[in-house]
């Protein structure tokens, strides 16, 4: 029951979304995915709140025509970002972010299908990548991101299920070795 955890204009949001991975499946095309914050708004069920939806897919401009066709406008002028949409009425942004997931690090085998309460379905970055990704944000020297750190501690202190191998793998990977799994665990009881 996805209405029950989150914000209105943000489950709203994910129904527009959702429209737009179905155009761009429609057109032959693998379905774009959701990441970054939005994503770790899910996957906490709101704890973590994001201000835009961060998407990932190679067919940029079928997907930008699929978010206009949804009723999302070009973001422009002052304080608008490079590659967004903006929803004029939800006010929630979308932004393609990449074109692979992380950069190709990423397992389009580990993606899930969030199915929304009425049967429409968002594509979704798995944990474990997602805490890599938010590892990497954090490893940022000398002024470590303490709040990326946090998003990651919290995403591994929820899930219900992880790949731990995986997870160390890719912790690793993002943070070029500066960091992994043992250290993560280590802050999450800390």
């Amino acid at each position: 029951m996805v209405d029950t955890f989150y914000r209105p204009e943000f489950v709203e949001a994910l129904r527009l979304l959702s429209d737009a991975f179905d155009d761009v499946e429609s057109q032959g095309h693998q379905r774009p995915v959701l990441v970054g914050g939005a994503a770790a708004e899910l996957i906490t069920l709101g704890e973590l709140m994001s201000g835009d939806l961060d998407v990932v897919t190679p067919w940029q401009d079928i997907f930008e025509t699929a978010l206009e066709e949804a009723g999302f406008e070009r973001s422009v002028g002052p304080g608008s970002f490079s590659r967004g949409f903006l929803h004029p009425v939800l006010e929630v942004g979308v932004e393609v972010v990449g074109r692979t997931l992380l950069d190709g690090r990423g397992s389009y085998d580990r993606v899930f299908l969030l199915r929304l309460d009425d049967g429409r379905a968002v594509d979704v970055i798995c944990v474990e990548d997602l805490i890599a990704d938010r590892m990497a944000q954090y490893n940022c020297p000398p002024n470590y991101d303490r709040d990326r750190l946090d998003q990651a501690i919290k995403l591994y202190k929820l899930a219900l299920e992880l790949d731990k191998d995986y997870l160390d793998r890719r912790i690793v990977e993002e943070t070029f070795g500066d960091f992994n799994l043992e250290f993560l665990e280590m802050q999450a009881h800390a």
